[in-house]
């Protein structure tokens, strides 16, 4: 009897859930924001994996409806306390494109509300989410990132930290500039003319600097995928953009 109890005592501390992988920002209605390597305005869904260990998605699936087929993630791998987004556009023959850049969903997510669920191989439920009534160019996210409950917020964080580090040496402001395309392969047009440049990546690193900076575009080609935030700079003020590598 004793035993049993002791049992049951230690029953009672575990977690109820631990969860490893997590929905973490979709933006159900991207109407000028961004777009995917193929120039279309599509609307997406991010997981986070919140774990130090890389995880393989093949065979876990998506769908926002019982009755269709589930989209089946490919053989691909989340890296430890990484990102992957998913397209959410019915457009799978843009997967040709190759699964190591963009991945589309066959269904398609709709910003006045729905839910969307998240299964691992064998069934069992991951995680979902749900929204009503998203604004145009609105994203719903974890904040703080991976935490925090989900808020409306209008500075999207495609792929990356929704709370990303940023200092006041870094980034003064935090001002959506235009540039396109977005995401890209690596050139890149501005309709902006500051006058430096400085290129920080998702941890706030500086992997590129120019002074003097007036072109229109720039070849970015040398920069590896992923997220990376340009600071533009000039004697009034200090514009920061967000930029997805692909």
């Amino acid at each position: 009897m004793k035993y049993t109890l002791i049992m049951f005592l230690l029953v009672l501390n575990l977690p109820i859930h631990s969860q490893t992988l997590i929905f973490n920002e979709v933006l159900a209605s991207n109407d000028s924001l961004m777009t995917d390597s193929f120039g279309d305005y599509d609307d997406w869904l991010e997981i986070h994996n919140t774990t130090n260990t890389a995880i393989n998605l093949n065979g876990y699936k998506l769908y926002d409806d019982p009755n269709i087929t589930a989209w089946f993630f490919p053989d691909t791998v989340i890296e430890p306390f990484g990102y992957i987004v998913i397209w959410t556009d019915d457009q799978l023959f843009q997967n040709t494109n190759g699964w190591n850049s963009d991945m589309h969903a066959n269904f398609k997510i709709d910003k006045d509300g729905e839910t969307v669920y998240f299964k691992d191989p064998s069934g069992n439920l991951i995680d979902t989410i749900s929204w009503s009534n998203l604004p145009t160019d609105t994203a719903w996210a974890r904040i703080p990132n991976a935490t925090g409950p989900f808020t409306l917020t209008t500075n999207y964080t495609f792929g990356s930290n929704n709370t990303p580090p940023v200092s006041s040496n870094t980034f003064e402001t935090q001002i959506q500039t235009h540039l396109f395309p977005n995401p890209s392969k690596g050139l890149v047009f501005f309709n902006i003319d500051f006058a430096d440049l400085e290129i920080y990546d998702s941890l706030g690193n500086l992997v590129y600097k120019e002074e003097n900076f007036s072109l229109s575009q720039l070849d970015l080609t040398f920069l590896k995928r992923g997220n990376y935030f340009l600071k533009f700079t000039n004697k009034e003020r200090t514009t920061v953009t967000k930029l997805i590598k692909t």
